[in-house]
């Protein structure tokens, strides 16, 4: 009896390290895409300011949704009109939160340029926090934690210059500098 006592305490202990193992390793596998692959893919690119953020539930009550308003200061790419809203899984509801690995949230106030794409009736971040570059003074920069890839590299966030990489977009796009 002790023996099968200490055997069962063993096996719950394993559980729970390898629960809180898989817990501490949480990611999105995505495709490794570039900057030019997101420009392509993106319907619009656009520099804004976020205005607020409207958190609910799915039509069919399953998932956590939330949509961010982004007030537009210039279209990098597309017409997108004045403001753009776009949705994300995940946000909280009362008690309840769902939390999706390497997707893109953002904060009021926040200055991001973002590549926006269509997926069904919703506008979308492409390529997940890939698609995502925060404004901070006079520099862009992504925020990649939370994603992997099938290649198995780590992911690389990019910062750089504001101007530069307005000026890389506009090249790619086709747009005058």
């Amino acid at each position: 009896m002790f023996m099968l006592k200490k055997l069962f305490l063993l096996n719950f202990i394993a559980a729970v390290l390898i629960l809180a193992g898989a817990a501490a390793f949480r990611a999105t596998t995505v495709e490794r895409v570039t900057i030019e692959d997101l420009a392509k893919k993106a319907r619009s690119i656009v520099q804004g300011k976020v205005r607020g953020a409207r958190t609910y539930w799915s039509a069919n009550g399953k998932v956590i949704l939330t949509t961010y308003t982004i007030d537009v200061e210039e279209a990098i790419k597309g017409q997108p009109g004045r403001t753009v809203e776009l949705t994300t899984l995940g946000g909280q509801i009362g008690d309840v939160t769902l939390y999706v690995a390497g997707m893109p949230a953002f904060h009021s106030g926040e200055r991001a340029i973002v590549f926006v794409e269509q997926s069904g009736s919703y506008s979308v971040v492409s390529g997940l926090s890939q698609g995502k570059f925060t404004i901070s003074d006079t520099e862009i920069a992504n925020q990649v934690e939370g994603l992997t890839f099938p290649d198995g590299q780590q992911p690389r966030a990019l910062r750089m210059p504001l101007e530069d990489f307005k000026k890389q977009l506009r090249a790619i796009v086709g747009r005058p500098q």
